[in-house]
């Protein structure tokens, strides 16, 4: 019954997947509005959507307990990469791309897959867990997971500075999240037509990033970026590995249910778009960062009601 549910949950956002890819094979989005959409719903939709829902679910005192918790998926995600490196050289990757395998194999897509997943399943008040799983997989993305990627470059002389890594580091996201912080410590009053606006602006980010979803897809040269096995392992570590790992925090870190079901969820979602983008601006092996952000998108809405099943059994 949970599994059905969980079906039922993802399918309008399956559909939303479907008309994305409808509108690129109709040939309607140009190289352009394909950039502009993840644009859009970085820079625009989601900043102010988690500055409003920080405001509004977090008091003074729990901004301790905000970052204290972000420590969980942090480190779980830590942990994930520094064993999936072990399994790369133990299963023999490509070392073209044995570090690119480990990164994409241990972070999650929170922002533009996480948001709209997690409400379809929990409603609003898994949002505060998401933005806590966002804190501690964007800070290891933009200083480990980018430095990784940057060393399997084949450009040495495009490596990132610390100051464009700290530039990244603080995105439109996380500013909207420190932002939301500083309205709650300094209890700034957020007017009710500020509150709304940043709603409605978050609405606009689930059904966009899943007809982004749907649109990448179709552009993927399927001819080219073939199913090997590298992208075989890395699709089980990071749709059915990562969420082990996490299970597994939970015996030494004690948390509430709903936090359980929610981190979970995230850590089994679909690998970063940055993925693709960063393989292909370091020249590192492009291929397989773009093949395996797409294809860990479309399996893991068959694992994503898997997950929400094993959770209802096991973490009540």
């Amino acid at each position: 019954m949970i599994f059905l549910s969980s079906l039922q949950n993802l399918a309008s956002l399956t559909i939303l997947c479907v008309i994305g890819y409808v509108i690129a094979w109709k040939g309607w989005v140009s190289r352009e509005t394909e950039m502009f959409i993840p644009k859009l719903i970085t820079v625009v939709a989601i900043p102010p959507f988690l500055m409003g829902n920080v405001a509004k679910y977090f008091q003074r005192g729990d901004l301790l307990q905000l970052l204290l918790s972000s420590t969980v998926p942090f480190f779980s995600i830590f942990v994930s990469f520094v064993l999936f490196l072990g399994l790369a050289w133990l299963l023999r990757v490509d070392k073209r791309h044995t570090r690119l395998f480990a990164v994409a194999s241990s972070t999650s897509n929170v922002i533009l897959i996480g948001i709209p997943v997690s409400t379809a399943l929990f409603g609003q008040s898994a949002i505060p867990h998401v933005l806590l799983y966002f804190l501690g997989n964007s800070v290891f993305f933009w200083t480990i997971g980018n430095y990784c990627i940057a060393c399997e470059g084949a450009n040495p002389s495009q490596r990132i500075t610390v100051k464009e890594t700290l530039r990244r580091i603080f995105s439109p996201p996380l500013c909207g999240l420190l932002a939301g912080m500083i309205i709650v410590l300094f209890h700034i009053p957020l007017p009710s037509a500020i509150a709304d606006t940043c709603q409605y602006l978050g609405h606009l980010a689930t059904p966009l990033a899943m007809i982004y979803v749907g649109i990448v897809v179709k552009s993927m040269n399927w001819s080219k970026e073939h199913f090997n096995k590298d992208i075989v392992f890395a699709l089980i570590l990071r749709l059915i590995a990562c969420p082990l790992v996490m299970i597994a925090f939970f015996a030494f870190v004690p948390l509430p249910s709903l936090q359980k079901h929610v981190y979970i969820i995230m850590a089994g979602l679909p690998t970063m778009t940055n993925i693709a983008l960063l393989s292909a601006y370091y020249r590192a092996d492009k291929e397989f960062g773009s093949a395996f952000t797409a294809l860990s998108a479309i399996i893991a809405m068959f694992t994503i009601p898997v997950w929400m099943a094993l959770n209802a059994h096991f973490f009540h």
